[in-house]
């Protein structure tokens, strides 16, 4: 007869939800203050691998979970995750993704200062790639607004996004999720007409038949 599989509940960073997962491989470890179980399993949902840890704290019986990769609530736009592999279009594009894949890495791990930093820099990098490299942020974002790239609504978005990244660096702020939620949402809002919805809507435009021409 066939072994029973061991079904447990966990959180898939594919999936964005809790699933439920098959139980591939289990082993434990005991110490004199804690006992873990490490356990490697599959989504039943995506089939995704991922790994979580288990610890009881013997002289209280707290316990507490761990996953790698680390639970998210968001992915990573489509295009976005072709330019961290290096399939962006322009020079520099690469690098950019790298930045992004990292920043998206730090907020699902809990890294909000990191990702705060990282956000800033992003921001930085894709300015001085459209406008030059200007001596101030204002100037780049002024330039950046009066070539067309956002509108004067983004442009206070990205100045609130740019200091909250100030801020952890230079005086050790900690944002919170929701705030870098918002940021995140800011920078997808901005990057996406420039970099992805404007080929895309180039494509769109070339499968729309043309208007019919006007009988004289």
């Amino acid at each position: 007869m066939a072994e029973d599989k061991k079904i447990v509940q966990a959180p898939c960073s594919q999936c964005l939800r809790k699933t439920k997962h098959e139980v591939l491989f289990e082993t434990s470890l005991q110490t004199e203050e804690t006992h873990e179980t490490y356990v490697m399993m599959s989504c039943g949902g995506c089939s995704a691998i991922s790994m979580g840890r288990q610890r009881l704290w013997i002289p209280d019986g707290d316990m507490d979970h761990s996953y790698y990769p680390s639970p998210v609530t968001r992915k990573m736009p489509t295009w976005m995750f072709l330019w961290s592999l290096g399939l962006g279009k322009a020079k520099g594009d690469a690098a950019i993704g790298a930045v992004m894949m990292e920043v998206y890495q730090a907020v699902a791990g809990g890294q909000y200062r990191l990702a705060a930093m990282g956000i800033r820099a992003l921001l930085e990098q894709v300015m001085i790639q459209k406008v030059g490299d200007l001596k101030t942020f204002d100037m780049k974002l002024d330039a950046f607004q009066n070539g067309g790239s956002i509108s004067a609504i983004q442009r206070d978005a990205m100045r609130a996004t740019l200091d909250v990244g100030d801020a952890a660096m230079h005086r050790a702020f900690l944002p919170s999720e929701q705030d870098l939620t918002l940021a995140l949402d800011i920078i997808e809002g901005v990057l996406a007409p420039i970099y992805d919805h404007r080929t895309e809507a180039e494509k769109m435009a070339d499968r729309v038949p043309p208007r019919a021409a006007k009988k004289p």
